[in-house]
């Protein structure tokens, strides 16, 4: 069978969902990043304009981005809306990137809502993969009907993908390096490419600090839009025994119990809560606000998966989340061993992430996910002063490194939401039947 041939053997062994996921992920290995609007403008247009059929509420910065974005759905669930939420990347499914009503779109609704998109446009539209993935958002959404819709930003904000819609209100969680060879090597650089979400007289929630919060409250000035700044205008706070208080304008919230651990989840509830409270039609009850986020889930935000060993998946993935996680497990941790498993994408700042995982680690194992941008760990280690060691497959890597931990120590895995995902998956028989197909699909891409 010629090499040809065989490929076709094999594209015929996949279904429709797949063979779409391969289109997708063709799209991203030939376009690559490439931030413009212009293309992704047009197209919404060609298609009606779905992302004006629902109000949305438009979430950026650089870390935090996600875990806020999901609390702001819960809130709004919980209060009787029908929300539609796009967030990125996905964990261990495709589906994970777009849901309604809690639940992840279907399989026949990529396949279908695709389907529709390039019978719209064609392919000649030189599309990227996140357009065509935001796009798809926001034609399910305009399809199911949704309410209201929560967009998480891709990258930066300004010429980001999803930058065509006017919210109700912006969020930037916090502004930090990340993506410079995109954003700049500036943090008030940065800051004006995040700060680029902000439209004229739609109201801005910010928990930026120092220059960045400047940026972005000189950007806020000059479209005369509304800001309101977390820890001068309102905050979340700890109340009584383990509990919550909420502050602000609007008045007090305790108290309130947080389904995310760690103190800068308040931070992100805090911002979450200002949020709904400035936009008049979505203002939350507070049995709203209480019910949300104590339910408010999202996998692979300091996720606790195993008690002893205490087992801690976290997908801080550059400099500014690193040091956060490091500090809120040092907390958790009480004095106890703590090892890592750390793998990272190739692009990013791991020398400076690695340093600080070094201080808090009594053991550091280097792997890979099996992402294609994943850094070789080999190289990690080469580059490493401290003591570490190199399990190239990172599910071997995991299960050594539980089955050297006592009951009283933690293990904790992170550098990547890739490498926490990969972990997930293997954890979990349903989402590694969805790796699978994830990963079939990444196979036939690479076989365009």
């Amino acid at each position: 069978m010629t090499p040809g041939a065989d490929r076709q053997a094999w594209r015929a062994t996949l279904g429709p969902y797949e063979r779409t996921l391969a289109w997708l992920y063709a799209l991203e290995a030939s376009a690559g990043i490439d931030l413009r609007l212009d293309r992704v403008r047009a197209a919404s247009g060609a298609l009606g304009h779905p992302e004006r059929a629902a109000p949305a509420f438009h979430v950026g910065g650089t870390n935090g981005k996600g875990s806020t974005a999901a609390m702001l759905a819960a809130m709004l669930t919980a209060a009787g809306h029908r929300v539609g939420l796009y967030t990125s990347p996905h964990l261990v499914s495709f589906r994970e990137r777009i849901v309604v009503e809690g639940v992840p779109i279907s399989e026949a609704e990529v396949v279908e809502g695709v389907a529709r998109i390039r019978d719209v446009l064609g392919d000649d539209r030189g599309l990227t993969c996140f357009e065509m993935i935001t796009l798809l958002a926001w034609c399910t959404f305009a399809a199911r009907g949704v309410d209201v819709q929560v967009l998480e930003v891709g990258l930066g904000g300004r010429l980001d993908a999803t930058n065509v819609v006017v919210p109700q209100a912006v969020v930037i969680t916090n502004v930090g390096c990340d993506h410079e060879q995109y954003l700049g090597s500036e943090l008030t650089a940065i800051a004006g490419e995040k700060a680029g979400i902000v439209k004229a007289g739609v109201p801005v929630v910010s928990g930026a600090t120092g220059e960045a919060a400047a940026v972005i409250a000189a950007r806020a000035a000059d479209l005369a839009s509304p800001l309101e700044t977390l820890g001068r205008d309102f905050a979340l706070e700890p109340g009584l025994g383990d509990t919550l208080s909420y502050h602000s304008p609007a008045g007090t919230i305790a108290p309130l119990d947080l389904g995310l651990l760690g103190a800068h989840q308040r931070r992100n509830a805090a911002l979450a809560v200002r949020a709904l409270e400035i936009v008049p039609a979505f203002a939350p009850a507070v049995a709203a606000v209480r019910t949300g986020l104590a339910a408010v889930a999202w996998r692979g935000r300091l996720q606790v998966v195993q008690r002893e060993p205490l087992v801690l998946l976290d997908g801080a993935h550059n400099p500014p989340g690193v040091e956060v996680l490091v500090e809120e497990v040092r907390r958790l941790a009480a004095g106890r061993p703590v090892r890592v498993l750390f793998g990272v994408m190739r692009d990013k700042a791991w020398q400076s992430m690695l340093q600080s995982i070094g201080s808090l680690a009594t053991e550091v194992v280097l792997t890979r996910s099996r992402q294609a941008r994943s850094c070789d760990p080999a190289e990690l280690a080469a580059a490493t002063t401290g003591p570490v060691r190199v399990r190239p497959d990172p599910i071997a890597a995991y299960h050594e490194l539980l089955a050297a931990s006592a009951p009283h120590e933690v293990v904790l895995v992170t550098g990547s939401l890739f490498l926490v995902g990969d972990v997930l998956a293997a954890l979990d028989p349903a989402l590694a039947a969805e790796a699978a197909r994830e990963q079939a699909a990444l196979g036939l891409a690479g076989r365009a």
